[in-house]
């Protein structure tokens, strides 16, 4: 949610932007022109990384106001791509709620992107939700549309509350990031959201005596929403500490990460050219010695994991990476 009373309209925020190109005095004219209501050509060429929310000295979340314009033009997604995308994720009849209690996982649309990676002591026996009713709907935000994302987040959130879970651990980073702009907005959230890097750093926390320390430098890919509750990353760096591998300190890391640019393509030609960034994203890791590259988000994973094979490094989720440390499945190092 802009918050137009902490703007100063100073620009850092498209100041650090890697791929628009602005300096820090074309940067604050381009806001000054935003918040008047304008419309420019470089809507068309943003990431959607959400950088320009980290950057900012206020935090105004300069990336909704960003949103806006760039729904208001029109420009960023064919209008009849994003209705399709809508159909498709769309809820289909009533939802009829699993009856729960304690602690449950939600896995939103991407648990088929996630097979495999559900499995094992870290969730045995755990009850799972999943499908369209629990859609978080970030991916909205990435197509230059918030009225789609903002329309349904309410409906979510009472149809996971449904369920009577008193804890919900979200597996993907996009549902917890819907989960913290709806406090925002001021929506009441009748459950304990818990982070799958949280639980994660808990589990390794309370089981320590299980572990064998992998001993190999990874690079790590930060999702895009990571920014929005970068307070979690305290819980990413205690489980790389306690499976027993080092982060690699690369360029392309933390604040300074890449997206993986998941939303560029033929159809897109004003950000194709960010695709190069992708190589120089698994570059970067390769040249500061990573043996993997470790991954939070499916999605990342599919827009990298190709070039990522091709330059020698191996590909692992997040959860992998425990169970690897716990001795359920080979380490690939």
């Amino acid at each position: 949610m802009y918050r137009e009373d902490r703007c100063d309209l100073c620009g850092q925020c498209l100041a650090s932007c890697r791929f628009l190109g602005f300096d820090p005095e074309t940067a604050k004219t381009a806001m000054r022109e935003l918040a008047q209501g304008a419309h420019p050509e470089w809507l068309t060429r943003c990431a959607t990384c959400y950088s320009c929310v980290e950057a900012c000295p206020n935090q105004a979340d300069p990336f909704s106001l960003i949103l806006r314009r760039m729904e208001e033009a029109g420009t960023y997604f064919p209008k009849e791509m994003v209705m399709a995308v809508h159909a498709h994720f769309s809820p289909k009849g009533e939802y009829n709620p699993p009856k729960l209690s304690g602690r449950v996982f939600s896995a939103c649309t991407i648990n088929a992107a996630l097979a495999g990676s559900l499995e094992g002591r870290l969730f045995d026996g755990a009850e799972i939700l999943k499908g369209r009713h629990v859609f978080c709907n970030i991916l909205y935000t990435h197509m230059g549309n918030a009225s789609l994302f903002e329309d349904a987040v309410e409906g979510v959130i009472q149809r996971l509350a449904s369920t009577g879970a008193e804890e919900i651990v979200f597996l993907h980073d996009d549902c917890y990031t819907m989960i913290a702009l709806a406090r925002e907005k001021g929506v009441h959230i009748p459950f304990k959201a818990v982070h799958i890097l949280e639980y994660l750093a808990g589990y390794l926390r309370e089981h320590a005596g299980d572990i064998r320390p992998l001993g190999a430098p990874v690079a790590y890919q930060r999702p895009c929403a990571s920014r929005y509750t970068p307070e979690k990353d305290v819980f990413l760096d205690e489980i790389f500490a306690r499976t027993g591998v080092t982060r690699v300190a690369r360029e392309y890391d933390r604040e300074n990460a890449l997206c993986c640019l998941q939303n560029t393509g033929d159809m897109l030609p004003a950000r194709k050219e960010l695709a190069a960034w992708r190589d120089k994203n698994i570059g970067d890791a390769v040249r500061h010695g990573a043996r993997a590259l470790v991954y939070l988000c499916p999605i990342c994973r599919e827009a990298l994991g190709k070039k990522a094979e091709e330059a020698g490094l191996a590909q692992v989720m997040i959860t992998d990476l425990a169970r690897m440390a716990l001795g359920e499945i080979p380490s690939v190092f």
